[in-house]
């Protein structure tokens, strides 16, 4: 996983569907993807079915895994890249509607209503007119998008150049096991005023933001179907207990069920 330049899905919005509000498609592919850095006009709500994307938004790193959407405001420039094979959604809110939307990007985990309502929004998105019932479904929807708790768990990525080069060097290698007084030489900083600096610039300290970006490299890797052990050594755990114990208590799942929820898709164990 790189701080830099990493990206998915520059489709552009689909024309307006006759809910002048929201228009938008289903996407799915076989392979991995990415796409280069821009940004969209419209509000943005990208639903994941099965698979995983990452998205880089202005320093800051999200991954929406099975059964998730992610709500990205317009004017956020952002890339992202699919690890594998990906089914979803991606829906468009024109300005009347996303004034009453957070203003910043949030994570969500869908409901089994919202997720039904988004496929059958997405399959009519590009008829000319919408019938009376499909602009009561849109209704519908908005009122299930905006009842949906949202989360904030993204993995902010450190502005001080400093800093960086050290986010950056365990963004490539996070299994690297160098101790906080080497990561503070890397930055050519005092230990002292490195924990100080890295918990003020990203608002987490050293050892909790290394945790995260491991188990957010390992659900890409296991989207990616790689091997369970191979996953718990590339991300710097030797015990496969511990491992599996990290990524519970990160995510939920244990790594096979959220291999496994990756292939198969969120419905089947809603």
């Amino acid at each position: 996983m790189h701080a830099k330049s990493f990206s998915f899905l520059s489709e552009n919005p689909a024309p307006s569907c006759g809910a002048p509000w929201l228009s938008g498609s289903p996407v799915r592919q076989t392979n991995r993807r990415t796409t280069d850095l821009h940004v969209h006009e419209k509000g943005q709500i990208f639903v994941v079915k099965s698979g995983v994307m990452a998205v880089m938004i202005q320093n800051s790193y999200w991954l929406i895994g099975p059964g998730q959407l992610l709500w990205l405001p317009p004017g956020f420039f952002h890339e992202a890249r699919s690890h594998g094979a990906i089914a979803g959604w991606s829906l468009y809110i024109a300005a009347e509607r996303y004034s009453s939307v957070a203003h910043r990007p949030f994570l969500a985990d869908c409901t089994r209503l919202l997720m039904a309502q988004v496929e059958r929004l997405s399959q009519n998105a590009k008829e000319e007119a919408w019938q009376d019932s499909f602009t009561r479904l849109a209704e519908s929807f908005w009122d299930e998008f905006l009842s949906i708790p949202r989360h904030s768990v993204s993995l902010p990525f450190p502005e001080d150049a400093r800093l960086k080069r050290v986010a950056e060097a365990l963004s490539v290698t996070p299994s690297d096991s160098r101790g906080q007084q080497e990561w503070a030489d890397m930055a050519g900083m005092s230990l002292r005023s490195f924990i100080r600096h890295f918990t003020a610039d990203t608002g987490m300290q050293f050892s909790v933001w290394r945790q995260r970006l491991r188990i957010l490299n390992a659900q890409e890797r296991l989207a990616r179907r790689e091997r369970v052990t191979d996953v718990a050594a590339a991300v710097g755990y030797e015990s496969l207990g511990a491992f599996a114990a990290a990524f519970r208590k990160g995510t939920g799942y244990s790594p096979s069920a959220y291999a496994q929820r990756c292939r198969s898709g969120a419905t089947a164990s809603m």
